[in-house]
């Protein structure tokens, strides 16, 4: 038998890399999908909707928007997609092993197609961009399976240890925060990229109204749009708007790079052979499918997976939106925000990476759940002001920590078992029905949001009310509830128990 070679924390980390590639990419589209694409902006220089002018606003099939319909299309495409490329990663036999190859193939096609979705749909046909972004989107769906399919099955196979499970889960959770985080900068970085461009446009018309450039900039910060209207010119605010979209597309592509640059740290630095001793599966795909849901305990897992994705998704889809316009946080501050959020969150990994053995993941998660809670009512609750955004910031930290680690080592622990007890390693799928889960749960949550934020004229005026929004966290707050409720039923217990009792019979 061929002697593998030790997995150490150093080789976790290289792995991680590649969560913080696909979660910054990932991040792009549940960040600023929604927020460039629809809604409008109400102050001057706001990015919400500086892309809705390529794509349809209103709802096209009964009160389904776009955006809904793209989201439940992909979530039928995934249900196909995802269990095929689990079969086809658990069934292969490719001499880099049976996951890298897959990291190496998707890495670059998954940042260009990501980068895509913002700059092709900008022809003069709204159709044609509707159904170029709905194309787009179903890609990036596809190339994001091929890529995180097999990088999740890594976790159960490379997490060979409990130790090495809650310290992979770890890892990749604080790359995973580092990746979104970084995607919620896109508007900041963009920002060195117009502001040149932004005094050239308004020069004129700070010239032909007799008033200096930094006076006539001064005044239109953070102004009201109605008040911008009557300073600026239609012409010179969409000047403007294609000054900020190309900012931001450039800003995004930057990303995108970064991001395809981690993806393939891990495809090129880990030589899968060298560290598991993986056999093909023999199973046909949907006989395996079949064998992953009728696992009780994975089932109890994946109904409470379901509602925290639909939750969480909610929330970040609707973030920048809660702080600017329920908060009236500027666009430019929301990073600070993000940072606080991410520190808080990464200051208590180790606690939950210790506490994790000691007191279960189930009891954390379930706390998890009900923190989770707290964040979004506490958001549904909340009125102008840095201060709440301060609030929401340190207390997502809590949940994030949690839910970022724990989820993933759980669906290890069940893969493992299924492992032992069958001899068969179908990690792919466990894996894959986790992320269909995940899909899901993200596919309802944007269905949701868009539904309920769709602009209507309000004092003959298109726009988002408040009042829309703290419906969406109100709906955070029940479903995270009902998950935290379901996962009781998770037996963690029964699980760890058992694959004690099988590897000390194969001792």
């Amino acid at each position: 038998m061929k002697q593998l070679k030790p997995i150490t924390n150093k080789l976790l980390w290289i792995f991680a890399v590649g969560q913080f590639g696909w979660s910054l990419l990932s991040g792009i589209i549940a960040t600023w999908l929604v927020h460039l694409y629809t809604g409008n902006a109400e102050k001057f220089m706001d990015t919400n909707g500086i892309l809705s002018q390529f794509i349809s606003q209103n709802p096209l099939i009964a009160s389904l928007t776009l955006f809904g319909i793209i989201t439940a299309v992909g979530r039928l495409f995934d249900a196909i997609t995802d269990p095929l490329i689990a079969s086809w990663s658990d069934r292969s036999d490719y001499k880099g092993g049976r996951r890298i190859p897959f990291l190496k193939a998707a890495s670059v096609p998954f940042a260009l197609i990501t980068l895509a979705v913002f700059v092709l749909p900008r022809t003069a046909s709204v159709s044609a961009n509707n159904i170029i972004i709905f194309v787009l989107l179903m890609l990036f769906y596809l190339i994001m399976t091929i890529y995180c399919t097999p990088y999740n099955a890594l976790i159960a196979e490379l997490g060979n240890t409990q130790k090495n499970r809650i310290n992979v889960s770890t890892f990749i959770s604080f790359t995973y925060i580092a990746g979104f985080s970084l995607s919620t900068m896109v508007p900041s970085l963009a920002n060195m990229f117009q502001g040149a461009k932004v005094a050239a446009v308004l020069a004129p018309v700070a010239a032909a109204k007799g008033v200096g450039l930094d006076e006539l900039m001064a005044s239109l910060q953070g102004a009201q749009m109605e008040q911008v209207r009557g300073i600026l010119s239609p012409e010179t605010l969409a000047q403007i708007t294609a000054v900020q979209q190309g900012a931001m597309r450039t800003a995004i592509g930057i990303m995108c790079a970064v991001a395809c640059l981690a993806c393939l740290i891990p495809a090129l630095f880990i030589k899968e052979r060298e560290y598991i001793d993986s056999k093909p599966s023999r199973t046909p795909v949907f006989s395996s499918l079949f064998k992953t849901f009728k696992n009780g305990q994975f089932r109890r897992f994946v109904y409470a997976d379901v509602i925290y994705f639909f939750a969480v998704t909610l929330f970040q889809t609707g973030l920048a939106d809660f702080e600017t316009r329920l908060m009236g946080i500027p666009s430019d501050n929301t990073f600070t925000l993000t940072v606080i959020m991410t520190v808080v969150s990464l200051a208590l990994y180790l606690p939950v990476n210790k506490l994790a053995p000691k007191l279960g993941k189930k009891k954390l998660i379930v706390t998890g759940f009900f923190a989770y809670a707290a964040v979004f009512f506490i958001t549904f609750l909340c009125g102008q002001g840095f201060t709440w955004g301060l609030i929401i910031a340190v207390s997502a930290g809590i949940p994030m920590a949690i839910l970022g680690i724990l989820p993933q080592a759980c669906v290890a622990d069940v893969s493992e078992l299924s492992t032992l007890e069958t001899g068969e390693d179908r990690s792919g799928m466990f894996f894959a029905a986790r992320t269909f889960a995940m899909k899901l749960g993200q596919a309802l949550s944007m269905l949701i949001y868009t539904s309920i934020t769709v602009k209507h004229l309000v004092n003959g005026v298109e726009m988002v009310e408040s009042s829309q929004y703290r419906t969406v966290t109100l709906i955070a707050t029940i479903t995270c509830l009902i998950g935290a409720v379901l996962f009781l039923f998770y037996d963690e217990k029964s699980v760890l128990g058992r694959i004690e009792e099988l590897k000390m019979q194969q001792s």
